[in-house]
């Protein structure tokens, strides 16, 4: 079989779960990261697969219409501009995520030697990227998750980063002691009701960790609150808290936060959606 011919059935066939475009973008990243061939950027040039990758990228399209993402597929997702492992015990990185970390970034500039603490982290995409841009800054990430935080020191090594990670269960105000006072508190944490499981794609639902994603219809607000209370005692005076947020959610967050002491605003994204709130301490 051809190139084009394999592209053209592999592209078809996914179209039963993805958009056109995006089964053609995953065919793109599926055929780079086995080969380190770009077609997008080479379109004119030829390649000629071996029976070897047309059979894997069979196996991986197996895989893919049982809806697992290409990204755990592959071991790969890009976060801001670097590669990340990542496997199904961390989320896969958004874009809106970058947003935050931009946020963040920008308001650290001024002050070099920042110390940041991201709460949830997951793969490391967050103070990994942190650290890459604020070289001078003080990281240090905190997860649930003993795998998850096996992945983001993974990521961190790889670009040799000095990042402090510590397991702990945020939710239980008694391990806030072992988390240093910083300059800025950092998170995406879960936000999804559990209600909104019925609407979400597979991909995510059936692959992608729970734990990460899901808080109680009851209380969906729940580490947002968390992240509050523990704010009074390991956030200095002059810090600030940058949150990636439920689009509709964001004036409930902010009002909690107002209602714990913060001055809080809702920021929009890049697609006009309410996604983050910044905050800081009222009196400063």
């Amino acid at each position: 079989m051809s190139l084009k011919n394999a592209e053209k059935s592999f592209v078809q066939e996914l179209q039963v779960l993805y958009p056109q475009s995006e089964a053609q973008q995953i065919w793109w990243l599926a055929v780079e990261n086995l080969t380190g061939f770009n077609l997008r950027e080479n379109a004119n040039q030829p390649f000629n697969p071996d029976p070897c990758m047309l059979k894997m990228l069979t196996g991986i399209k197996k895989r893919l219409l049982k809806a697992e993402p290409i990204q755990y597929i592959l071991n790969e997702a890009w976060f801001y501009d670097i590669p990340f492992y990542v496997d199904k015990n961390v989320l896969i990185p958004r874009p809106e995520t970058e947003e935050l970390v931009d946020a963040v970034i920008r308001d650290c500039r001024k002050q070099p030697a920042v110390r940041i603490l991201d709460i949830g982290t997951g793969s490391g995409c967050i103070p990994i990227i942190l650290k890459r841009k604020l070289p001078e800054a003080t990281v240090t990430a905190c997860d649930i998750s003993l795998n998850a935080l096996a992945v983001a020191r993974k990521n961190a090594a790889k670009y040799d980063l000095d990042i402090q990670f510590i397991q702990l269960d945020f939710l239980e105000a008694s391990n806030w002691k072992q988390l240093p006072q910083v300059d800025v508190l950092v998170s995406n944490p879960p936000y999804i009701p559990v209600a909104g499981k019925a609407s979400m794609h597979k991909n995510v639902v059936d692959y992608e960790p729970a734990l990460a994603l899901f808080v109680p219809d009851e209380d969906p607000l729940l580490f947002y609150r968390k992240i509050a209370d523990a704010a009074k005692s390991i956030l200095a005076p002059n810090g600030r808290i940058c949150l990636e947020v439920h689009e509709n959610l964001a004036e409930e967050t902010q009002q909690l936060l107002e209602a714990k002491g913060f001055a809080a605003s809702v920021k929009t994204d890049m697609q006009g959606k309410q996604r983050f709130v910044l905050a800081g301490f009222v009196n400063h």
